[in-house]
Formats: structure tokens, sequence, C-alpha cells
């Protein structure tokens, strides 16, 4: 199921018998912002969405595109500024859609992602008091990202916002200091060696991305270029560019296919091996090229804490971790549980998920690749080539953006675990998920956001959910009470 931002934020605005005209201007005032760096305000109970614009400003606002129930605008003329306004740190903030919220001031930014989750939680959730607290925040909340992705065209860059025009960089104030190298080198390397850059309309052209993954832990840095071909013209060049630019690995990844898929689904390495480490804690994790992990390393240990936290393990518990990914969470956790389960559907991931097991000392941790909800209930039951699990503590539910299936959450639900500790990138998708968690059994005990994605509209956050223990025949799910 996917969300509309825009009629998820409606709340009581009405569709007008006659909406206003396209290229009026209104004045506005802005009362609330979405995650996609939209002020919302209302002129004549029709709600106005304007980018760029912030809760407490006052504004003339020209309507571009009128809907039944919306429209949305932009800013003629700043008539009485926001008290969060600040000044951006980026020269292309305002055209790059790598950053939502860096013209917000970063305290007024952690207020608006917790009413985003609270709002999430009430209007999609069914949640009527959400337990929410204040967002865990950075100190200093500049150049965190240890992943970049950087498409190549007229120039290597971001993509301006809603739009695949490349708005060319030479640095990205939120990620890594050490990507800038990279993307210079690339630049060099097309220009030096007249290497066309791909052409998404055309399909022609060679270089499609730039992927960078720096370490904030071992100083290492991976170079890959996406490229619409097999091979590299120059290669041994553009390997000795990338890894004087301070690469300690470099990656040529095929993608010949069209459309907005970034990776292909080979990997030939041109120097170093392939991977980089980062650590979270007393974790050290093996990165490879397609695996994913958190993209900020300081918050993701303030994130893991806080599922650890929640899940209150002694060193008895048995634990699921439904998206392992490279291991994650489950090695965090296999330190304070007695044993972890991790189950991943990306088979490279997996490898290093066992890997980091074995170069971390833990043996108390096993993973498994294939789907979330079919190998849960394999585990439970145990038809997946070990003993049957019937007393699992908790599971963590850390999906991809668009949450977990039905299935999961049906089979979750069945299987009675006691704690579920969901850790979501997505307000609306965990809502929706808590609401179906809550028709399957579970009560909402707390939810922590955390600020993985400063200056973005984007918030982290992990809620924990305990079962109701009841038998409900009428819906199927199978409960038991404390």
């Amino acid at each position: 199921m996917e969300f509309d931002p825009v009629d998820s934020r409606l709340g009581n605005a009405r569709a007008l018998t006659a909406p206003p005209r396209k290229n009026a201007v209104v004045p506005l005032s802005i009362d609330d912002v979405d995650s996609d760096g939209f002020g919302i305000g209302k002129h004549e109970g029709f709600a106005v969405f304007v980018d760029g614009a912030l809760p407490g400003d006052v504004l003339r606002v020209r309507l571009l595109k009128i809907k039944p129930r919306f429209a949305y605008g932009k800013i003629e003329k700043i008539l009485t500024p926001s008290p969060h306004r600040a000044d951006p740190a980026c020269p292309v903030a305002s055209r790059c859609g790598g950053c939502q919220f860096q013209h917000c001031a970063y305290s007024a930014q952690l207020i608006f992602k917790k009413r985003m989750v609270e709002d999430a939680l009430r209007r999609i959730g069914k949640v009527e008091n959400p337990p929410v607290a204040d967002v865990l925040g950075m100190a200093e909340p500049f150049h965190y990202r240890g992943k970049g992705q950087f498409p190549a065209g007229e120039g290597i860059g971001l993509y301006a916002p809603r739009s695949h025009k490349i708005i060319p960089v030479a640095s990205c104030h939120i990620q890594h200091p050490a990507h800038a190298a990279i993307l210079e080198a690339a630049r060099l390397y097309l220009s030096r060696y007249g290497v066309p850059p791909y052409d998404e309309n055309s399909h022609t052209g060679l270089v499609r991305h730039v992927m960078v993954k720096a370490s904030f832990s071992s100083g290492e840095v991976m170079a890959a270029l996406i490229i619409n071909g097999d091979r590299c013209p120059w290669e041994k060049e553009l390997a000795k560019l990338f890894t004087d630019a301070g690469a300690s690995t470099v990656i040529i990844n095929p993608n010949t296919k069209r459309g907005n898929v970034i990776l292909g689904d080979r990997f030939r390495v041109l120097t170093g091996d392939g991977y980089i480490r980062e650590s979270v804690g007393d974790i050290t994790y093996r990165l490879s090229a397609r695996s994913f992990f958190q993209v900020n390393p300081a918050q993701t240990k303030v994130l893991y804490d806080t599922a650890l936290k929640f899940g209150g393990f002694t060193g008895n518990e048995t634990v699921i971790d439904a998206h392992a990914g490279v291991g994650g969470v489950a090695l965090y956790a296999a330190k304070q549980a007695r044993f972890v389960y991790g189950v991943e559907i990306v088979g490279e991931a997996v490898d290093d998920a066992v890997y980091n097991a074995e170069q971390n000392g833990i043996k108390n941790a096993r993973f498994v690749c294939g789907a979330a909800e079919e190998e849960v209930e394999k585990i439970i039951r145990g038809k997946n080539g070990g003993e049957a699990e019937e007393n699992i503590s908790a599971v963590f539910l850390d999906p991809p953006r668009k949450g977990c299936g039905r299935a999961l959450l049906d089979a979750v639900s069945f299987a009675r675990i006691p704690k579920v500790i969901y850790i979501s990138c997505d307000p609306a998708t965990l809502a929706r998920d808590i609401k179906l968690l809550r028709e399957g059994g579970y009560g909402l005990e707390k939810v922590q956001p955390v600020d993985m994605f400063p200056q973005t509209g984007k918030v982290e956050a992990v809620a924990l959910l305990t079962a109701n223990y009841y038998t409900d025949v009428g819906t199927g799910f199978c409960r038991y009470s404390l």
C-alpha cells in the first residue's frame, strides 16, 4: 500500500465549489510542514502546499497547480519570516533535492519531525494519543552520510526535487568529506578520456552513477562506477584516479537496463577487496557494494541502543531479526540475547552477515537467506533445518521504506511473539503496520524517533509493541494473556 503524503496531511481541508484560480496570488500563513519540504497553509479552508515555506511564515503565494482539495504554490514574497528560518550552509540547497530543511534551524527540524511521526500515527495508525518521545538529534548535523549515489549526465551531482534534472555538486554538506575527492576524480575521468555520461531518454552513453561508500571508523572508501555496458575504457587509469582520490577499493557495476534502478546484478573489482568496514559500538561490519547498511553510523548506535533498551534482554532470550542486512541489529543484539536468528533476502548481505559474525567472535547468531514472511514461520516451526523455536521473545522488524508485507505481520501475530521492536524509516508505513499489528493483538507501548537524516524530511523511529495475550476466534489471531 502506497501513501499519498498530501492526502495524509490534509486534515479538515475541504473541497471548494469554486477552487481558486491557477496563478492567483493569495496571502497565506504557514501552520505545518511535511517531509517533502512543503509548508502547509490554508486559504479559505483550502490546503496549499508551498515549497520551502516554514511554520510561522506569512507569505504572498502564487498558486501553480490546483487540485480538488489542495493546491501547490510558490513563494512570491515573504511578508513575515518564520522564527525558524536559517541560512543554508550549502550554496545549492534551494535547488538540490538532497536536503529539504537546510533553511530551517536544526532545533526546529527535530520538533517538526516528532510532529510528523505523531501525525502519521493519528491519521493512518488510528492511535488516539501516540506515545512519541522527543526526537534524538545530532550534536553536529552535517557530513554524516557514509553512502552517496550521484547521477551523471550534464555534470555529476544530485537530482533537483521531484525531477531527474541533475544539479552538479562539487561537495555535499551531508555526505562524508571523502566523497568530494571521488566526485572530482570521476569528472576528471569523463573529461580527460572523453567518456560519455548516460542519457536516460535515449539509453545511450556509458557512466550512469558514481556510488561512494566511506567508513567513519576505518577510513576506507569504496568508489563504484555504474555503467551502461560491460567495460569502461581506460580502466587502469580510472582505478588510479579513484585510488589517488582516496579510494581503498574500486568497483565496476554494469547496469544496461532502462529504468530508475541504480545498481545492476554484477560487480567487478578493479582494485582492493571490494569491501569497506564500518563499526557501530564494538561491532565491526564488512560492507559490500550491494549490502544495505544505515548511512549514519553515529546515529545508528543511538538507534540500536534504543532498540535493545526496548528489548530489555537479560541473556536468556531467543530473538529474530526479520530484516538483518549485513548483521545490523542482529549482531548488536547477540551480545545481550541468548540466540539471534537473522533473516535477509539479499544473498550478498547474508554472506556479509555470516562473515561479520565470525570476525566479531559471535557464535550465538545464525543467518538465513529468504523472504521474511516465509523464514520467520520456518524458524518458529523448526522447518529451516533447526529445532523448533516456539519461545521467541522478540522480533526486530526493520523493513525498507515500503514497510512490512501483510504476510509477515500475520506470521508475527500468529506466532504470539511477546515483543515487536519495529525500526522504521517512514512514519506513514510505520503507522500503517502498527495499525495492522494492533488489530492482530498488539499494544503500542512507545515510539522513539531518531534523527538519522538531519537537514532532510526523513526521520527514523523505533516502536515497541507488546502482545495482548488473549484469544480472538473472530479474527483468526491466536493470542494469550499476561
